[in-house]
């Protein structure tokens, strides 16, 4: 008879557990950007599992915090690198763990400085977006990002597109 009782609750213990851990560690990032191919991400804050490929959400670079006060945004991209990874620039392109990206042009100039690395720094990692307009590592004006900025790490999930969601509001 105990051990009847001990199947019944064992899951439920097992569910509530789960539970918790998803309201307190895990997190929804929905994507209003096309940097990313994805629209939405399932995301925990708890443990980060930082490696190449993953998606994280980072604190906003102070250089945009000003652009974009009074919303809770977080940079969110691809993990391309982690500390001591090597890091290439083959003309306009950055390369590292064999994803290369090149820098945007307008009018045959680069927009802006492309960050000029040998290695992933240590204490960070280097992101990119998955579309070649991306404001990303590959700019010296973004870089690697601290490790200690990174707030959730995940992966993409089904989505509609949030333009998608509006026009079927209307």
């Amino acid at each position: 008879m105990r051990r009847s009782k001990l199947l019944l609750i064992l899951p439920a213990i097992v569910v509530a557990a789960a539970g918790y851990y998803t309201l307190a560690c895990g997190r929804l990032v929905v994507n209003a950007t096309s940097s990313l191919k994805g629209n939405a991400y399932a995301m925990v804050t708890w443990p980060l599992i930082l490696r190449p490929g993953a998606i994280v959400a980072v604190e906003m670079p102070e250089v945009l915090k000003g652009k974009l006060s009074g919303h809770e945004l977080y940079l969110t991209k691809r993990i391309a690198g982690v500390a001591g990874d090597p890091v290439q620039r083959l003309g306009n392109s950055i390369c590292i763990n064999d994803t290369c990206v090149e820098g945007q042009l307008k009018d045959g100039a680069p927009v802006a400085p492309l960050w000029d690395g040998e290695v992933v720094p240590e204490g960070t990692i280097a992101v990119f977006g998955d579309s070649p307009d991306s404001l990303d590592s590959r700019y010296a004006v973004i870089g690697p990002r601290p490790v200690a900025e990174v707030v959730a790490a995940g992966f993409e999930i089904p989505f509609p597109h949030w333009t998608e969601i509006a026009e079927r509001r209307k």
